[in-house]
């Protein structure tokens, strides 16, 4: 068999809601066009609403108990292996060109290039000085709790690094390059700060209106009720970041057009079969419920787009099985002739890809998530989506537990939950039989000690930030042009 050479765009916070095919209306004429051209897993999740947790699910395809990983503060260990071993291995280049959010000395995970650092810290310890020169007004808008400090079009850290790694990516495509590639793309946009180039900000500032859930009383247990209330934003801030997004989206459908078209010539060129996958680590809520970001299990937040294309997938297809952020390494695996032998929680695709095989329409699909506070606080949640059912508990709020008919509710307004005590019943043995919550939350405070003990260990010898990206202009560190 001829190996495939495989490229896997990978964006950062992107709800598939916000789409051309989407609830909420942006024009994504490239991503559209990859629906056209091969198949769209249109019931895909995360297995967990938060970055790092979500990326070690993804390279391993391992649930984050399996990995040990349910913060931003935590990483996979360097004898875990990742879907890319197997394809060194089979003398593939595999090529990392921007982010993945790896935290501490290892940076590459079975990467064996990498072309565009990380714009996030790389290090337990955050190099506040140097965030605060380089970012400017921008310093704290990546993390949840000021995420809406800055909002508007003009340009921002996140649009230059975006735009480093897909002309990264193009001189890469440029060349020639003697192995099989397997190559990710990983931009930071549309992960908030809210801004977008100006003229998008704009068009859809005039379009977008605030989500129902904005004004109303949602199902939700008292630990979200909390978050909810510890945040104070209003309608107009709220239509001003979902404006921003959507921009932002707009943006990156080109980039993603720009990064397309350049593997397409570089395969073409040396005759080569290709692969084509986009995908994000979770979604963006922007406002919906009043919660920006992510870190619940609601729809906005927990569903990914997942859409592949390239030799010998199915065209214009969309399936609405359930399937995982997990299951990219074992489809890539077997596309391209590859195995992957260790035990995992993901499965290939690659049958479903190529008409070989039906879609498991009654598979549950399992997401988690460790939530509270960075310290000692923890609550073990866990989320399973089976058929038209989502199921989701929180560890010491079972008597709040949720369950949704997304079929006849995809906005999750009504709470079934004490309607169908049969359903919640299956769904709740499925979630309890992944992990213990108990131990889960006493891992999660462990790793909190681990965290300490790294931060002193980069003090006493030095913090190596040197992979970090750090040439945000000074033109993007002041408030955007219009606000």
């Amino acid at each position: 068999m001829k190996k495939p050479d495989i490229l896997i765009y990978l964006s950062d916070q992107h709800s598939p809601i916000f789409s051309g095919w989407g609830a909420v209306p942006v024009e994504t004429p490239n991503l559209d066009k990859l629906r056209q051209d091969g198949t769209n897993f249109t019931e895909s999740y995360t297995s967990c609403p938060l970055c790092v947790p979500a990326r070690m699910s993804m390279l391993s395809a391992k649930l984050p108990s399996r990995t040990g990983v349910y913060s931003n503060f935590d990483t996979l260990a360097d004898t875990t292996p990742t879907f890319l071993h197997p394809f060194v291995a089979a003398g593939y280049e595999t090529v990392l060109i921007g982010r993945m959010h790896f935290i501490g000395q290892d940076q590459r995970h079975g990467f064996t290039k990498r072309l565009v650092g990380d714009i996030t810290p790389v290090t337990w310890n955050r190099p506040g000085d140097s965030l605060a020169e380089e970012r400017g007004v921008f310093k704290d808008c990546f993390m949840d709790t000021c995420c809406t400090d800055v909002i508007g079009g003009g340009e921002s850290p996140v649009l230059h690094y975006d735009e480093a790694v897909v002309e990264a990516a193009l001189e890469y495509l440029s060349e020639k390059h003697e192995k099989p590639q397997l190559i990710v793309v990983g931009t930071y946009g549309p992960h908030y700060p809210y801004v977008a180039p100006k003229e998008l900000y704009l068009k859809y500032l005039d379009r977008v209106t605030v989500p129902e859930s904005f004004e109303t009383d949602m199902p939700m247990n008292r630990l979200l009720e909390k978050k909810k209330k510890d945040r104070s934003f209003d309608a107009d801030g709220a239509r001003q970041a979902i404006a921003a997004y959507c921009g932002m989206i707009e943006h990156m459908d080109g980039q993603i057009g720009r990064v397309r078209a350049a593997f397409h010539d570089y395969t073409k060129r040396f005759n080569q079969s290709s692969i084509f996958c986009y995908l994000s680590d979770h979604g963006d809520q922007v406002g919906e419920n009043r919660f920006y970001g992510k870190q619940t299990f609601f729809e906005k937040s927990a569903k990914i787009p997942f859409l592949f294309a390239g030799d010998g997938i199915g065209a214009a297809r969309s399936v609405a099985a359930p399937v995982s952020i997990m299951d990219l390494g074992p489809t890539m695996c077997e596309l391209a002739g590859l195995e992957f032998p260790v035990e995992t929680d993901g499965i290939s695709l690659a049958k479903i890809l190529k008409k070989e095989k039906e879609p498991d329409y009654k598979r549950a699909v399992i997401s988690q998530f460790m939530a509270g506070d960075f310290n000692e606080s923890r609550c073990y949640a866990v989320m399973v989506r089976k058929k038209q059912y989502k199921y989701i508990t929180y560890h010491g709020y079972e008597a709040e537990d949720m369950l949704f008919n997304l079929a006849g509710d995809p906005e999750e307004k009504n709470n079934l939950y004490s309607e169908n005590p049969d359903i919640a019943s299956e769904l709740r043995s499925i979630a309890m039989a992944i992990a213990n919550p108990d131990q889960e939350e006493k891992s999660s405070r462990d790793h909190w000690q681990m965290y300490k003990w790294m931060m002193a260990w980069e003090r006493e010898t030095g913090m190596d930030d040197r992979e970090r990206w750090s040439k945000n202009p000074v033109t993007a560190r002041d408030l955007p042009e219009v606000r």
